[in-house]
């Protein structure tokens, strides 16, 4: 018999519209993006059409009203052509490359012409700005230029982010990585700069104190969903995003605390620098 494939998809397939765009987020230690996800998913009353179950790992189910769910779930909207992923819990490391690879390789059959991956860095100047950045193909620079977004210039791009460009620069979709600057991440980045914080664990500590216990950076949050209403052209309302992260505390730490388990001690945040 032959193995089964550690990545198991099931998912409806969904009509061929040519307006169709799937956004997915990367995982990073602010949840901005996790957060603009989950709310949007909400806020827009998605339908869920399929589920991804990683074969291999221990079991992670996730309990919704009673009902027992897989932990990467995916949703759709079919007015507005927009699919998206909610993650309840990160996608691990070492089945991250395989995981996007599936997704995409899906996102081509059903003709699924644009793939943003969401994510959130430290201010790339002295303070944090409005400005939502974005890295992509160069045939695809002056489509996401239109959109109002600003293009990274002279960077380095690693961890997950990075994975996602490296799976999708090989396809034929406009794949782009959109970035909000986090106060949060900005931060931590002057700290470990500073020379203050010098070990993972106390960059552990101070998301806790932060992110586990204040919640996520609903700034950099409200700037993600902003930047899909641009992309997909429909005004998603914002005025419930911070009543939503709060009622995803639970949520919130239990990501933080499984990403903040890295393999060995570095102060490394897999952003773009």
């Amino acid at each position: 018999m032959a193995p089964q494939p550690l990545i198991e998809i099931k998912i409806k397939k969904i009509e061929k519209d040519p307006r169709n765009t799937l956004v997915i987020a990367c995982p990073e230690p602010s949840l901005a993006s996790v957060v603009a996800i989950e709310y949007i998913i909400d806020i827009l009353k998605m339908e869920e059409i399929g589920a991804v179950r990683i074969r291999g790992l221990p079991p992670v189910v996730a309990a919704i009203n009673g009902e027992a769910k897989l932990p990467y779930r995916l949703f759709y909207r079919k007015d507005l052509g927009l699919v998206t992923i909610r993650q309840h819990v990160p996608i691990p490391p070492e089945v991250y490359y395989e995981f996007i690879n599936r997704i995409l390789d899906w996102a081509e059959e059903n003709n699924i012409r644009r793939v943003v991956c969401l994510t959130a860095i430290p201010a790339l100047s002295e303070k944090e700005s409005d400005v939502v950045y974005f890295v992509t193909e160069e045939y695809h620079v002056d489509e996401f230029k239109s959109l109002g977004f600003e293009p990274i210039r002279d960077a380095i791009i690693t961890g997950a982010e990075a994975i996602f460009l490296d799976a999708v620069l090989s396809r034929s979709i406009a794949g782009a990585l959109i970035m909000a600057e986090s106060k949060v991440l900005t931060a931590i980045k002057k700290l470990i700069e500073s020379g203050r914080v010098t070990s993972h664990r106390d960059v552990m500590l101070i998301l806790n104190q932060t992110v586990g216990q204040l919640g996520p950076d609903v700034t950099a949050a409200l700037k993600l969903v902003k930047a899909i209403s641009k992309i997909i052209n429909y005004d998603i309302p914002v005025d419930r995003l911070a009543e939503h992260a709060t009622r995803y505390s639970s949520l919130i730490e239990k990501n933080l605390e499984m990403y903040l388990k890295p393999p060995r001690e570095t102060t490394h945040i897999p952003l773009v620098y």
